[in-house]
């Protein structure tokens, strides 16, 4: 996830480098001179660009505040904490674990202690979420 949001920060400020440094089309070399040309424009259509730059700065912070609150809430439900009973039908025993919900594969899990467990198919698993 964060790489993501990396590489669309990336893709930004390179469009943003690409766009300032290019060089008007229109502009040709005559006699080793360059020409300028400079355009006035009416206050109308300086208002509307600075609309569009309020308008691109408004998109691009929701989006980041978007991405940043989804990242979030991510790791917040990855890090959300459970009891885990196995329950061995033959024997009747209990045995008690805690792991984080991003450390559950399946029948695998790796507790707070850092252990690994496999349970086999015949034993039955119990989660509950640790509030």
């Amino acid at each position: 996830m964060l790489t993501k949001i990396l590489i669309t920060l990336l893709i930004i400020v390179g469009a943003v480098v690409f766009i300032r440094h290019k060089k008007p089309s229109d502009q040709q070399a005559i006699g080793g001179k360059t020409t300028h040309t400079i355009t006035i424009q009416p206050d109308s259509e300086r208002e509307s660009q600075a609309n569009i730059k309020f308008i691109a700065i408004g998109v691009l912070s929701l989006s980041l505040l978007t991405g940043t609150v989804m990242l979030f809430l991510d790791w917040k439900d990855d890090h959300r904490l459970y009891d885990i009973k196995i329950v061995n039908p033959q024997t009747g025993g209990i045995d008690s674990y805690q792991a984080y919900k991003k450390d559950l594969r399946g029948r695998t899990f790796r507790t707070i202690t850092g252990q690994q467990i496999t349970v086999s198919e015949l034993e039955r698993l119990e989660f509950q979420e640790v509030e």
